[in-house]
């Protein structure tokens, strides 16, 4: 998978995504400053949405829905539908704010929550994001998998089935795909953390072993990212804002670009430890392996003609590289000296030659 130049995959480092959503507060200074501001922070990409609140919500159904339904809209001061109008990013910035994080180096991303809006960001967009509220939406799916870009489908609050059944859509039509983990939930509180099930990776890893593993993650910090990289996820992606006290529904949620640049920083360093597999005495360990591991040591002075027997030996530190092994102990037992050895010194072969 390939996103603006940036390889991504189980070789590559982790691809990082803000999710500036609408955080720009309706301001498209605001909206530069923030995709600056993450592209400081060590951001890959920034994230926009783009829909209009009568395309999204019905305003009738949410202030029909019981109040003991308790979602995180319930707390919005205004309705559902005015909370999304306000929010909405006015489209004609589009091309303005893919061109201002192209002259910084990242990555331009959004999710279009309408059939038109899918065909308008076509030209401006460097990968395609389904969110978790639209996998059932098979329509929009079908369209944004032919477009010929890389697309990444986060997989909250749905089932096996509806995920199978998305992702049937979109690797039909499409290679380049992220399946992304996700807990669809906005409290931004860590007692939401045993709902993550990081290991829902592992899941789609084998039903998807060509795809590329993500994370879509609301959680507070970055232990939850941490977990999902070391699991195998490649593609990161968090709500970001430069103030988590200013009023809107994503702020509270969002990491701050000190937050964001320590998560970078600490998932680099996961990367350097992940390795390749393969164990070895690394090279960092060829000294401590000397003076950790034991060896074979004579607890007697001994003379050539002498046969080795149990009570001649002691199993003691350090090692050096041609000593011989405890665990190669029957190579010397009622052998014959070939030269002398003085109590407390190692044997090697040549002691038997």
């Amino acid at each position: 998978m390939n996103i603006n130049g940036k390889n991504i995959g189980p070789s590559s480092p982790t691809y990082f995504i803000a999710e500036i959503g609408s955080n720009f507060d309706g301001d498209l200074k605001r909206a530069k400053d923030l995709i600056k501001i993450a592209a400081d922070s060590g951001a890959d990409a920034v994230k926009f949405q783009h829909y209009t609140a009568d395309s999204l919500v019905s305003d009738k159904g949410f202030k029909s829905l019981s109040k003991s339904i308790g979602t995180h809209q319930a707390k919005w001061k205004e309705s559902v539908s005015a909370t999304y109008d306000k929010a909405a990013l006015n489209k004609g910035w589009t091309e303005s704010l893919y061109e201002t994080a192209h002259d910084l180096g990242i990555g331009f991303i959004t999710s279009p929550y309408s059939m038109e809006l899918v065909d308008y960001v076509e030209p401006f967009v460097d990968a395609y994001k389904i969110g978790s509220g639209d996998i059932t939406y098979t329509s929009i799916i079908e369209s944004i998998s032919k477009k010929n870009q890389p697309v990444l489908i986060a997989a909250g609050a749905s089932s096996i089935d509806e995920i199978r059944l998305a992702m049937d859509i979109v690797t039909s039509n499409n290679s380049e795909v992220c399946l992304m983990q996700c807990n669809t939930n906005y409290e931004g509180s860590t007692l939401n953390a045993k709902f993550q099930n990081l290991n829902v990776l592992r899941t789609f890893k084998d039903l998807y072993p060509k795809c590329v593993l993500g994370l879509s993650c609301h959680m507070p910090g970055w232990t939850s990212v941490i977990g999902a990289v070391s699991i195998g996820a490649r593609v990161i992606e968090k709500h970001f804002t430069d103030d988590k006290c200013r009023p809107g529904p994503d702020h509270a949620f969002a990491i701050t670009p000190s937050e964001w640049k320590a998560m970078v920083t600490e998932t680099r360093i996961l990367e350097s430890m992940l390795g390749d597999g393969v164990k070895r005495v690394e090279e960092n360990e060829l000294k401590t392996v000397v003076v950790q591991q034991r060896c074979l040591r004579t607890k007697l002075n001994l003379v050539p003609g002498d046969v080795i027997n149990d009570s001649m030996i002691d199993c003691l530190r350090p090692c050096p590289d041609d000593a011989i092994k405890p665990y190669d102990i029957q190579a010397i037992l009622n052998k014959r000296l070939s030269k002398p050895i003085k109590a407390g010194e190692y044997f090697t072969t040549r002691h038997f030659d």
